[in-house]
């Protein structure tokens, strides 16, 4: 029993598979590379007291507490 057309279908199929998948990182990879960091904006305005840090409940804050039935 011959059985070299099932084995020749596996081996188109396992080529297929690996040249779509190089073709998907291909394709991927160039976005990823060229992507520039934001410049980092300094403060124009200093201020005299330092802000406090930690919890601070605010607008958006206070809108996800509402929407979180909270």
């Amino acid at each position: 029993m011959n059985n070299s057309p099932v084995f020749a279908r596996r081996e188109f199929l396992t080529k297929l598979t690996t040249a779509v998948s190089g073709t998907a990182t291909l394709a991927i990879i160039p976005s990823l590379v060229q992507a520039t960091p934001t410049p980092r904006v300094e403060p124009t305005k200093k201020m005299d007291t330092p802000k406090a840090k930690g919890y601070q409940r605010s607008e958006h804050v206070d809108t996800y507490y509402h929407l979180a039935d909270f």
